[in-house]
């Protein structure tokens, strides 16, 4: 790992979380609609022109300023986006022989709504929810520090993966969309996550073992499912980054891919968690 790409990670991540703790309410929500934008501009770049792109992305924008005046019908697009992403599974185990699909341009355009709206929907029910997000689950803090806890399962999934895959990784996985995953990568990570995180949550608090496993599992695999989707859509792009914005990490898209798909996922599982309590 270069020294551009780690001075740019750490800058992320200090102001990811410090805007996540600090800033007002309808400040992160304006800031998060902007970075959700920009991905989808990213997205949308990958098969249109940059004005079309704009264009698209702008209307996202708004649409999420739009959206975040009441709670609505945000649980449904959360849900939906699920099923979205077990859709574009499919889509990655299929490809090569699913391109024409894959580079039809309806399709893009519904996919890159279906990936951006259930995100930021997600993540707008977090930060908006009434009480502590996770308190069926023990875990009694509030929304902004639950929204930490997601980003962080999502950054030790990659993270894991990536060290994981250079030290130990052999078998290839997912070849077909990318020459450097790997089956160990993958495993480290999937075991390492919960082992990293919960034994941490355990000094503090006194959780249901059996369902916060069940939630950072399937939230993990969902992680590497929205990875898999980034680097499915810049293969058939033919781009190896999805812009140059972040030094050393390529784009927003690039560094908030498997969160796209980790968010929506971790929402819908809580809410059925707390349906069954």
């Amino acid at each position: 790992m270069n020294k551009t790409r780690l001075l740019t990670g750490i800058t992320i991540a200090l102001v990811i979380v410090l805007s996540f703790l600090f800033l007002p309410l309808n400040v992160l929500t304006l800031l998060l609609s902007f970075i959700v934008s920009l991905s989808a501009w990213e997205f949308y770049k990958l098969r249109f022109s940059s004005e079309v792109a704009i264009a698209i992305s702008l209307i996202l924008f708004f649409a999420f300023v739009y959206l975040s005046f009441g709670i609505g019908f945000k649980l449904s697009l959360s849900s939906i986006g699920v099923l979205a992403w077990l859709v574009i599974g499919f889509l990655i185990l299929g490809f090569p022989h699913n391109k024409n699909i894959l580079q039809n341009k309806y399709f893009w355009v519904l996919s890159g709504f279906f990936i951006h709206i259930p995100f930021w929907t997600s993540i707008f029910l977090i930060l908006n929810y009434e009480g502590y997000f996770l308190e069926n689950l023990g875990l009694d803090f509030s929304s902004r520090y639950t929204l930490v806890l997601l980003i962080t399962l999502g950054a030790l999934m990659d993270t894991l993966a990536y060290f994981g895959g250079k030290k130990y990784g052999k078998r290839k996985f997912l070849s077909n969309i990318s020459p450097n995953k790997t089956l160990e990568g993958f495993l480290i990570a999937l075991i390492g996550t919960p082992l990293l995180v919960m034994p941490v949550l355990a000094l503090f608090f006194e959780y249901n073992f059996i369902k916060f496993f069940i939630l950072i599992f399937l939230v993990s695999i969902f992680a590497v499912l929205g990875d898999a989707a980034a680097s499915l859509f810049k293969r058939v792009a033919g781009v190896k980054d999805s812009s140059n914005l972040l030094p050393g990490h390529g784009g927003i898209l690039d560094r908030i891919d498997s969160h796209l798909a980790a968010a929506p996922c971790f929402v819908v599982l809580v809410f059925l968690m707390s349906m069954g309590s």
